[in-house]
């Protein structure tokens, strides 16, 4: 493993993984770890600098992501980007304002001027153009500090404290549209930092199998191997960190769909099997497929038809992770003598102080599948490895190309393996051979607008393929199964501050109290960032998630997913939503 490492607190932004890639190749390992992580953590790992990176909060809300000040104080370098630099200064006893068109607000390409004797910009020119994204400025800096550039709206562009080597930039170095940022990230990481630059993109393998090893030992390990590049570098980490892999395609495609199934790649479908036996080969791991062809009928297909004859919207992968391949696959795999069972989902897991495992955060935002894992249980998360967590895809890939995987290129396997085509209303009928009847379009006033094609053909928040001359853009509100109905409405209409879910499932955080309450932020369906939410526990088996800043098209059948502290904490399958 490399001697030098550089870590990027992740608070949110869009472009964490592109400052890490930005730092090696610099030639300096680096890891994007949670904004939680303690300053005890940190001197644990020992970084020669620490990065703070963008993100989409205020630093001055109550509710945004923070970090221990006592930070700033352990003696390690620190580069603050955009929210980071904003939250160096609020931290430290700086102002940070609200920013508008004629005051701080930028966004895109920005003439920059520089205090070139600054450090991270010493050598460079006077003035050139930055990338500029937020809504807030730092309208005074710490004690001790000195702003180091400037705008023609913003008076603090970047600010320093050599003493304490801390700086912080306004504008975002890591994106090509800053025309300096790879030299200013370079000078930081050398001049700064002190880095060596004796880390290579050949390290990955190495630093991967170490981590994997220190974090969890070894054992036998079966394998979920789709046949796709995550689940295949997946296999190859595990056993050269020590498990004895079983590889396993789970068998889950009906018999009449195979040929669709072959011409279009699921991510268990036949192509599969073949792609995994190659990686199998080439692994040199011992290969099986299984047969869960009525397990996933059962409780994936059958479930979906199911919810949408009801007017609902579920999610089959949710019901796939939990009921297929984990349960099913878990008592099959502890049946033959198995310790774990392994997957290649970008997601962590971890065993927390209050001795509950939990689902953390990938460190990827772009491919964290978090959100579709919440139902998992602490019986099922204490025999599961997932060991691409820590890793973005461009470095899952990478590993794949240097040790020769057949599907270092493949691409993603589709989101709905059973529905190739994505025509979910023409699957029902199908399956079920019943004809979702016509019905009505109304307002939320009950007034009739139009026909609608059957229930199925709909979700709340769709406004394409409604067939409605309204003159202008409306949007499903909500779907009435009792009355054939769908409701339509305004943009403004579809938003929700109140949502409630049942078939909770607690995680990182054991049940609440009937009546208790959990601030904590919320994702209402997979492509959601999440939102600040308040839980609270209001019946059996029933939670109540306030939005204050509203959510848009909370659909019944998906998930409400909340997280602490960077884990899983919990979810449920929404049922209402109140607007």
């Amino acid at each position: 493993m490399a001697s030098q490492i550089v870590l990027v607190l992740d608070f949110g932004g869009q472009y964490n993984q592109l400052i890490a890639r930005r730092v090696r190749e610099c030639s300096v390992y680096c890891e994007v770890k949670p904004c939680s992580i303690s300053p005890a953590e940190i001197e644990k790992i020992a970084p020669i600098g620490i990065i703070l990176s963008g993100g989409p909060q205020s630093v001055y809300e109550s509710v945004s992501l923070r970090v221990d000040p006592a930070l700033f104080a352990l003696g390690i370098p620190v580069l603050g980007i955009c929210y980071g630099c904003q939250l160096m200064a609020y931290s430290l006893g700086g102002t940070v304002a609200a920013a508008t068109e004629a005051t701080a607000r930028e966004y895109g390409k920005t003439l920059t001027e520089f205090d070139t004797q600054s450090a991270i910009f010493h050598g460079l020119p006077a003035s050139s153009v930055t990338w500029m994204s937020h809504g807030d400025y730092i309208s005074r800096v710490p004690d001790g500090f000195t702003v180091t550039a400037k705008t023609a709206v913003c008076p603090t562009a970047a600010m320093a404290c050599p003493e304490k080597r801390l700086y912080g930039v306004q504008f975002h170095p890591e994106v090509q549209h800053t025309v300096e940022g790879s030299e200013m990230l370079r000078r930081f990481l050398y001049t700064v930092c002190g880095a060596s630059g004796d880390w290579t993109m050949a390290d990955y393998r190495q630093t991967a199998i170490r981590s994997i090893r220190e974090k969890v030992g070894s054992g036998r390990a079966l394998l979920a191997l789709s046949g796709g590049v995550d689940s295949s570098v997946a296999a190859y980490l595990l056993k050269k960190a020590g498990y004895d892999v079983i590889g396993v395609t789970m068998q889950i495609w009906q018999d009449e769909a195979e040929t669709v199934q072959e011409e279009n790649g699921g991510c268990c479908g036949l192509s599969a099997v073949d792609d995994a036996r190659r990686v199998a080969q080439v692994l040199d791991i011992p290969y099986y497929v299984m047969n869960f062809k009525k397990e996933f009928r059962e409780n994936v297909m059958d479930y979906f038809t199911n919810e949408y004859l009801c007017g609902r919207t579920p999610n089959p992968c949710i019901a796939c992770n939990r009921y297929v391949k984990w349960e099913a696959l878990l008592q099959r795999s502890l049946s033959i003598g198995a310790d774990y069972i392994a997957t290649g989902h970008y997601a962590r897991i971890e065993q927390l102080a209050n001795g509950r495992y939990a689902i953390a955060n990938s460190v990827t935002a772009a491919k964290d599948q978090t959100y579709a894992l919440y139902n998992l249980t602490q019986e099922q998360l204490s025999h599961t490895l997932m060991p691409v967590g820590d890793y973005t895809k461009d470095q899952i890939r990478e590993i794949a190309a240097k040790i020769g995987l057949p599907v270092a290129k493949k691409k993603d396997s589709q989101e709905i393996c059973f529905v190739p085509d994505q025509d979910y209303a023409s699957f029902i009928q199908n399956e079920t051979g019943i004809v979702a009847p016509k019905g009505n379009f109304v307002n939320t006033k009950g007034e009739i607008l139009g026909t609608h094609e059957g229930i199925t053909h709909y979700t709340v928040g769709q406004r394409r393929g409604l067939g409605l001359p309204m003159g202008h853009r409306v949007f499903v509100l909500e779907i009435r199964p009792e009355t054939n109905e769908v409701v339509v409405g305004e943009n403004e209409e579809v938003f929700a501050k109140v949502v409630k879910a049942n078939k909770v499932n607690y995680m990182a955080i054991p049940p609440l109290e009937l009546g208790e309450e959990l601030s904590c932020t919320a994702k209402i369906r997979y492509g959601h960032k999440g939102s600040p939410c308040v839980i609270k526990r209001t019946g059996e088996d029933e939670i109540t998630c306030t939005f204050p800043d509203g959510v848009r098209a909370p659909t019944p059948g998906q998930a409400v997913v909340f997280y602490v502290d960077g884990c899983v904490g919990g979810g449920g399958t929404i049922t209402e939503a109140e607007r």
